[in-house]
């Protein structure tokens, strides 16, 4: 049967396009069919991004009544297969529920290929929560940007609101390394596994590359214009660990992925009477939950902004410093000789450990000297001074 797998993030501008491109490629090269669903209804970009000309969308399947076959792109790079979106139609941004029916129709015939990549929009509309209900993988894509994790999060606690049972995963693109984007994602998985009590795996790290801008701008696919630049080589280890993961993901069949959107989206059971004879929407009983799960989700976003920005004072505090050289004391004690920023250590660091304590926990980096010793400390104080520790747990 069918791997469908959502790609979506909480917030638009960080690359979850370019990725779901990307990986589409990287997967069929492996010599999976693969089909890639541009599912951002009103502002389709995999078109643009691969100088496609579509003459029919997936608006037409709705409003000429055409097949899928009159409508999907095939063999468009490396054996993809692409089902074009509609850009600039506000029509496709709000379909009725007939609508949505005729689309779900209208898709059916999908179940030939191993991989349905669903390119969703950003954000926590419904139609957009809907995909990533009913598909049994979801690959969140953030960047170290902090918008980018509350956004992300925001979206996430939707999908444990509704009980959603399925696979998440994270990809931290734009990391200036992977030292920066482990530590971005490390971040992010303490938030959720805080607040929601869900694991959050890690499926991989894209490094931030030049010539993904400049294959963008080319209207190319990076892995076809560059297959060797790191950011290509990431999301191609991207596609192999999704490969390694498939006795562990579920399967699904597509009138089921299709039944299942529409349950989500509350197309299904729109007019569905009530005992009393009254016809009742879903979308009446949805509204008032929906209204006050968005109050609580900007609640929350509100406090975690508050607590980053909290952070990032903090951390500023003592940088007007003079020296900033890192320096070991006697009696194997380690700190700082003054306050630099963490992303830098991050970037100079070889490697790092997550200590434990009382009050909490904070990341301890290794920097390798030039005569070869190894010297180790934290950046969450001017004043730290430590003994060697024992590490409750190591770096991965």
């Amino acid at each position: 049967m069918t791997r469908f797998v959502s790609i979506t993030s909480g917030k638009g501008g960080v690359g979850k396009t370019s990725i779901a491109v990307n990986l589409a490629m990287q997967l069929a090269q492996r010599g999976k069919r693969v089909c890639l669903l541009d599912a951002d209804w009103g502002l389709a970009n995999v078109n643009v991004m691969l100088k496609l000309q579509p003459r029919h969308t997936l608006e037409d399947l709705i409003t000429s009544n055409l097949r899928l076959n009159d409508v999907i792109l095939r063999h468009v790079a490396q054996g993809v297969d692409v089902i074009p979106g509609s850009s600039g139609s506000e029509r496709m941004t709000a379909l009725t529920p007939e609508e949505l029916g005729r689309l779900a129709d209208a898709l059916q015939a999908l179940e030939a290929y191993d991989f349905v990549l669903i390119d969703s929009a950003s954000g926590i509309a419904r139609n957009v929560l809907a995909l990533s209900l009913a598909s049994p993988e979801v690959l969140m894509v953030i960047t170290p940007d902090p918008t980018s994790m509350t956004d992300a999060y925001a979206l996430l606690k939707l999908l444990h609101a509704e009980a959603y049972q399925g696979r998440v995963q994270v990809i931290v693109n734009h990391s200036r390394n992977h030292t920066v984007g482990r530590h971005s994602y490390d971040k992010f998985r303490e938030v959720v596994d805080f607040y929601l009590q869900r694991k959050l795996p890690l499926l991989g790290l894209v490094q931030e590359d030049a010539r993904m801008q400049k294959a963008v701008l080319a209207q190319q696919a990076l892995c076809c214009r560059n297959p060797e630049s790191p950011a290509a080589r990431d999301i191609d280890a991207l596609a192999g660990q999704l490969l390694l993961e498939h006795d562990a993901v579920e399967t699904r069949t597509t009138a089921d992925f299709w039944q299942r959107y529409l349950v989500a989206t509350g197309a299904d059971s729109l007019t569905q009477p009530v005992a009393s004879g009254v016809t009742e929407t879903s979308a009446d009983i949805v509204r008032p939950q929906q209204a006050d799960l968005e109050q609580q989700i900007e609640s929350l976003t509100a406090q975690i902004d508050a607590l980053i920005t909290e952070v990032i004072q903090l951390r500023q505090a003592d940088k007007t410093v003079d020296d900033t050289s890192v320096v070991p004391l006697d009696r194997g004690r380690r700190r700082l000789r003054s306050c630099c920023p963490e992303r830098w250590v991050a970037e100079l660091a070889s490697d790092y450990e997550i200590i434990r304590t009382a009050d909490g926990s904070f990341p301890v980096y290794q920097l390798e000297q030039p005569n070869g010793e190894v010297v180790r400390f934290a950046c969450h104080s001017v004043d730290d001074a430590y003994a060697t520790p024992e590490p409750q747990s190591t770096s991965s």
